[in-house]
């Protein structure tokens, strides 16, 4: 049930039979020259849709709020079109709204993270929120709490890379220009933070080689993460 097509009474309905809100959260950020500025937006979306669904058919029902688009993307920041939060901007931002559905009486909330930058800010949102309310938070980074599941099914993982642009190319593949999709992987062995870091470590806003991304992919890795987030939730 998606709460932004809802009347107020509507809402109030739904807080009868759902005790459960997924609030998916993303980034506005360069993701290479081919894949859009809301990619990390789109997969936490449609995978709680897919979630939701699975859900239903185990008879639960579940809310999903509407998504947080904008997200802390330091790094990121020397491309156009990244739009940056500072991390104390998004932790109390978020820590609001986490704190709202409690008080309307939400007992479990699912943060569904689709950006790296977002994670420490989240964790301290939610660490303030139970402190004041009887709630339960929880923290889904798509790509990191199932990275075993989807190295079983693309070679790599990366920024804008082959898992990334695979799962793109499943949910708008009209978005995807593949004929522009370069990149190759890059890490330090230590953490390194400048203005400018953004340049060495995602070239073009790369890191990881996205040229084997497949459709196919993209809905096996949504797939097994929404299957296996809906039996978490299930239980």
């Amino acid at each position: 049930m998606m709460m932004e097509n809802m009347t107020w009474d509507e809402f109030e309905e739904v807080k009868k039979k759902a005790d459960t809100v997924i609030i998916p959260v993303g980034s506005i950020e360069a993701h290479g020259k081919h894949l859009p500025l809301n990619t990390d937006v789109l997969a936490p979306v449609e995978i709680s849709k897919l979630v939701e669904r699975k859900l239903n058919e185990m008879g639960r029902d579940i809310l999903i709020a509407p998504p947080i688009n904008y997200g802390h993307t330091f790094v990121l920041n020397v491309y156009p079109g990244t739009i940056n939060v500072k991390a104390e901007t998004l932790r109390a931002y978020v820590r609001d709204i986490i704190e709202e559905f409690a008080q309307e009486g939400f007992k479990k909330i699912v943060l569904m993270n689709g950006h790296g930058g977002n994670v420490y800010p989240l964790i301290e949102a939610a660490e303030e929120s139970v402190e004041k309310y009887n709630v339960e938070v929880w923290l889904i980074n798509w790509w990191i709490d199932f990275r075993e599941d989807i190295l079983n099914i693309c070679t790599s993982q990366g920024h804008a890379g082959e898992d990334e642009t695979s799962v793109i190319m499943a949910i708008k593949p009209e978005l995807v220009k593949m004929e522009k999709a370069v990149g190759e992987k890059r890490k330090y062995e230590v953490r390194k933070i400048r203005k400018d870091v953004g340049l060495e470590l995602f070239p073009n806003g790369v890191n990881d080689d996205p040229r084997g991304a497949t459709k196919e992919k993209g809905e096996a890795i949504l797939e097994v993460v929404s299957e296996k987030i809906a039996r978490l939730l299930g239980v």
